[in-house]
Parts: structure tokens; C-alpha cells; sequence
């Protein structure tokens, strides 16, 4: 039951991602419409409109706005669903044949711009039919277009989570929040170096970390940092957290890494592992840098998860957690920890245990 409770949620976590994502592009095709709207007849008045653009007398400015409103949300829908869902399965796609299929979906939805509006807001001939409007607004589609992509690709870049804080200011001043830090890194990467080149190496680590991503949208995760062959997700301890997503994002990773171990045998002949290191605690968050701005945490936690990283690759462990993320778990006995006294964590003396999760088939 609880397995199926967790599948749900991670199900909805997705779901409602790709849903805000697709609320986005809709605002923004819907504001940038308006916009144009706006700077083409808010000087005009209303008999110099119909002239001017010979629109049956029916419309008026008022109704413009709301044919506009309406046209860019419909047009919106299926722009946003190529961003969700077609361009991220071209990102092995060469440059030219990804702005190919942008330049056509653009002129497709010009087509559709102009057969609707000569066929229902029209007065005049096809003869007559002010094809200098239609540049105009093909050139405004497109930049519009690029503008959209910049955004969704620096949400992207920056994380779901620190998009907004971005505009809003949030970490202009450092505070403090409680979280917990799940530090991934590859299994013996170094001899894959050698054994795939660094080409093919950083080929694999782009299929590694595009699996990654999409688990960690479903257990509603942060991606704080790639560092070469390392991942760093976080979590926000707040109402309706559940320490156990962490571990259980861990599980279902490699689970799906085993699953797909046909792709990375045929292009890589590897079997990607990653061993694991967990800590939670008070980090203070502050946005760093000028002309490259990124949110940065401080302090000892952070510190420690890398530490403790280090003892889990000594020690050949799946995983390893700290003793306060430990005591986090309300089900800690579903899984198989034993605790690893006398621990030497360079630099952090009054931490001497932690917790190893025991060599075992996790799989789902």
C-alpha cells in the first residue's frame, strides 16, 4: 500500500511540474500577444482600426484583446507541450535541425494566425490581404519564441525551486533553512576515463544525470550541482517532507539505471553504479556572484555529506548516513542500515557514527 501511496505522489510531483511549466509558456505567449496588440492600436482610433487593418465592424478594440487572448492561449498549448516533451529528446540533435523544427512550428502557428484571421476578421479580398502585417507578426512570433525558450532553459539551468527565488530576491540576504543533502557520485569513474575516453566519458555522464533528473522530479528534489562525475540534490525540511523520499530516490535511480542497462551496454559497454552519502542540518543560502549568479550554501553540513562521502567509497558502501538524518527516518527499520562507529571525518571531529546501508538486492 505504501509503495502505491508513493508512486502516486511521485507520479503527481511530475505531473505538476509539467503542468507549471506549461502555465508558464502559456502566460508568456498570451502576455506577448497582447503586448503586440497593445503597440499596434492603443494610439488608434477605432475608425482608423478597421481601416487600417480591415477588420470587419464587428470588431472592435475590446474584442480584439479578447480574440487575441483567446487565439495565443489555444496556440500556447501545443507550443508548450514541444517544449515538455520534443525538444528534450533533441538535445543530441544537431543545432540546425533543432532551429529547423523551431523555425517550422513558428510558421506553422503564422499559418493557422492568418487563415483564422482572413477567414473570420477579414474584409477584403486575398488580393488585398496586408501580407506586410503577416512578416511582421512572423518576425514578433519567432522572437517571442526564442525569448520563451531562453526562459524555460534558465529555469531549467537554475532549478525548478530557485527560478522565482531568482526574481524575487530571495538570498539577496543570506538565511538560514534546514535541509538535507544527498551526495551521488559514479563508482569507480576514474578506469571508465580511461577505458571510454574523456569524449565518450562525458557522453555517458549526460545519460547518467538526464535519468537523474526526471527521478528527481518525481521525489520532488533540487538539483544544487554537477561536479564531473557528482551530483548534489537537496531538500527543503518542511511540512510534508518525507526523509524518506531520499533514500528511496537513491533505490528508484538505480533501479532505473539497471533498467535501461541495454542503452548504456550498447553505447558505453558500462553498467553506471553511483554510491551515495546523506546529512541533514542548518545551512545558510545566499545568491553569489555578479556576472554568474547561482544560490550557494554554507556550513557544516555540506561539509560533513562530503566527508562522509569519502568513508562510504573507503569502506565500499551503497550507501552511507549521517546519525542526524538517521533519526529523521520514522521507518528506519524497512531498511537495512547497521551503524559504523569510530569514524575519523577529516576536519569535523565530534562526529564519530554514521550508518551503512548493508550490501543487498534494492532494486524494486
Amino acid at each position: 500500500m505504501k509503495k502505491n501511496v508513493s508512486h502516486e505522489r511521485r507520479k503527481k510531483n511530475k505531473r505538476d511540474f509539467e503542468i507549471k511549466e506549461l502555465l508558464l509558456i502559456t502566460v508568456l505567449w498570451i502576455a506577448a500577444a497582447l503586448l503586440f496588440v497593445f503597440i499596434k492600436i492603443n494610439d488608434i482610433p477605432q475608425h482608423f482600426i478597421h481601416q487600417s487593418y480591415s477588420l470587419q465592424s464587428w470588431v472592435s478594440s475590446e474584442r480584439l484583446y479578447l480574440i487575441v487572448f483567446l487565439l495565443s492561449g489555444l496556440i500556447s498549448i501545443p507550443m508548450g507541450l514541444t517544449h515538455l516533451y520534443v525538444y528534450p529528446g533533441m538535445r543530441k540533435s544537431k543545432f540546425e535541425h533543432t532551429l529547423a523544427l523551431r523555425l517550422i512550428s513558428v510558421m506553422l502557428v503564422i499559418l493557422f494566425l492568418s487563415t483564422v484571421f482572413y477567414s473570420f476578421f477579414y474584409e477584403g479580398s486575398l488580393h488585398s490581404f496586408n501580407f506586410s502585417l503577416l512578416l511582421t507578426i512572423a518576425v514578433y512570433a519567432i522572437v517571442v519564441e526564442s525569448f520563451i525558450t531562453v526562459a524555460v532553459l534558465l529555469k531549467r539551468s537554475v532549478g525548478k525551486k530557485y527560478f522565482t527565488d531568482f526574481f524575487k530576491g530571495t538570498y539577496m540576504t543570506p538565511r538560514e533553512e534546514e535541509r538535507v543533502f544527498l551526495f551521488l557520485d559514479m563508482i569507480d569513474s576514474t578506469p571508465l576515463v580511461q577505458q571510454l575516453g574523456s569524449y565518450r566519458f562525458s557522453r555517458l555522464m549526460q545519460d547518467c544525470f538526464a535519468d537523474l533528473s526526471d527521478v528527481v522530479l518525481q521525489y520532488d528534489g533540487s538539483i544544487y550541482q554537477f561536479i564531473g562525475d557528482e551530483a548534489v540534490i537537496t531538500w527543503k525540511v518542511k511540512k510534508g517532507f518525507a526523509p524518506s523520499d531520499c533514500i528511496d530516490l537513491y533505490f528508484t535511480y538505480m533501479q532505473l539505471l539497471a533498467d535501461r542497462s541495454e542503452h548504456y551496454m550498447l553505447l558505453y559497454n558500462v553498467q553506471p553504479k553511483f554510491r551515495a552519502a546523506i546529512n541533514s542540518g542548518m545551512v545558510s543560502i545566499a545568491l553569489v556572484g555578479d556576472v554568474k549568479r547561482e544560490a550557494a550554501y554554507f556550513g557544516d553540513t555540506l561539509n560533513i555529506c562530503s566527508r562522509l562521502q569519502k568513508t562510504g567509497k573507503d569502506r565500499n558502501a551503497d550507501m552511507i548516513i549521517s546519525e542526524s538524518f538517521f533519526f529523521k527516518l520514522k521507518h528506519y527499520e524497512i531498511y537495512d542500515f547497521s551503524a559504523a562507529d569510530g569514524l575519523l571525518l577529516k576536519g569535523i571531529p565530534n562526529i564519530s557514527r554514521a550508518y551503512i546501508l548493508e550490501k543487498r538486492n534494492f532494486f524494486f
